[in-house]
């Protein structure tokens, strides 16, 4: 609980002091956090193949389960995980089972959907990825794990159950890291974590529609961070990072106009713009609560940049590791030699030592015996 509350409060505090301070200087990608294994899985972003993707509306390229194909554009353009995968020096395989309206735990915040939850997601990655055979097929070492929730959890959570609301956020992300330990279980070894973002500044939490606030994104935040790093200490074989979207919303927010965004306060939907859903959409809001595809691109960029920060590669670390023995290769060679035969002859007078004693005394006996 008292660390809860002083990383509680050490995000609060940056949100107040850090920020106006360095001003639109902070992207996502700059407070993000990263807590990467030196094991055999190392973080090796740039030979990564395949993402595979759950969360809710933010994430979801409607997938169609039966042929595993997915809609290329979202709002008029690519959501966060096509522009990720589009990224032209690195491409990746696109497993995306997001779904709109989803939240992390059905039996926590009740959603209508039956499909719009964490673990029915799970089970179609498991039922269509993981437990026959695909098109293509997936390894741990390979697969990077972005799991984005927690938007639907905040605003749909009962609030009048009998609990606090911090209470009921905790509930909430345990059952996350829950199935982040299933995941575990069935092979994944790199994850992305990615932060609510913030909501509270949508045509939806300004209208006062939902009872949600700016500290249940800031709790929530704080408790995904808080949880990533247990998660890391409880399997050390494992990369968890962690991306600020928050951050990300704002920094956009206040550089509007380097996005071609005129319009940071509306919904397009409800503007009666008819350029919504088209290249043509100026407003940061394609709805009431979702993003428009100028924001996606701008996420997705940045994530690729932040991912890309963290990279480890194995093969520079073993070929830093060969050079060395190439280098030592002969003088080691001579070395090993030199002291294996040391130690023979250190052996061999030993034995030989041995040998003379052992004459010594038959001859001392043979003397005693005689006299």
């Amino acid at each position: 609980m008292k660390n809860t509350l002083i990383s509680t409060l050490s995000l609060l505090l940056t949100s107040l002091y850090v920020l106006p301070s360095y001003g639109s200087s902070l992207r996502g990608q700059d407070i993000s956090h990263a807590y990467l294994t030196n094991s055999t899985f190392v973080f090796d972003y740039a030979n990564m193949q395949d993402l595979v993707v759950f969360g809710d509306a933010y994430s979801d390229v409607n997938l169609n389960l039966d042929n595993m194909k997915y809609d290329d554009k979202i709002n008029g353009g690519k959501n966060w995980a096509l522009k990720l995968v589009d990224i032209p020096d690195h491409k990746y395989w696109l497993w995306d089972f997001a779904r709109s309206g989803a939240v992390i735990d059905q039996s926590i915040v009740p959603r209508p959907e039956e499909d719009s939850n964490f673990l029915s997601q799970f089970s179609n990655f498991y039922d269509n990825l993981y437990s026959k055979n695909t098109v293509r097929g997936w390894s741990s070492r390979s697969t990077l794990f972005a799991i984005w929730f927690g938007t639907n959890d905040i605003i749909y959570m009962n609030r009048n159950q009998g609990n606090s609301t911090n209470e009921i956020l905790d509930s909430i992300v345990d059952s996350l890291f829950q199935k982040a330990d299933i995941l575990y279980n069935h092979g994944a070894r790199h994850f992305l974590f990615i932060y609510v973002p913030t909501i509270e500044r949508s045509p939806l939490g300004k209208n006062g529609s939902l009872n949600f606030t700016n500290s249940d994104i800031t709790y929530f935040n704080t408790q995904v961070k808080n949880h990533g790093r247990d998660f890391f200490n409880t399997y050390p074989d494992i990369n968890v990072l962690i991306y600020d979207a928050y951050m990300e919303f704002q920094y956009i927010m206040d550089n509007k106009e380097k996005y071609g965004i005129d319009n940071i306060n509306d919904s397009c939907e409800n503007s009666g713009n008819s350029n919504c859903g088209t290249t043509d959409e100026n407003f940061f809001w394609h709805n009431d609560i979702r993003p428009s595809y100028r924001v996606h691109e701008a996420l997705g960029r940045d994530i690729h940049d932040f991912l890309s920060s963290k990279q480890v590669t194995r093969d520079l670390r073993y070929k830093d590791s060969a050079a060395f023995n190439l280098k030592i290769n002969f003088k080691s060679l001579l070395l090993c030699n030199a002291i294996i035969l040391l130690t023979l002859l250190f052996l061999w007078n030993e034995k030989k030592k041995k040998k003379n004693k052992k004459k010594k005394k038959k001859i001392y006996i043979y003397i005693y015996i005689y006299i």
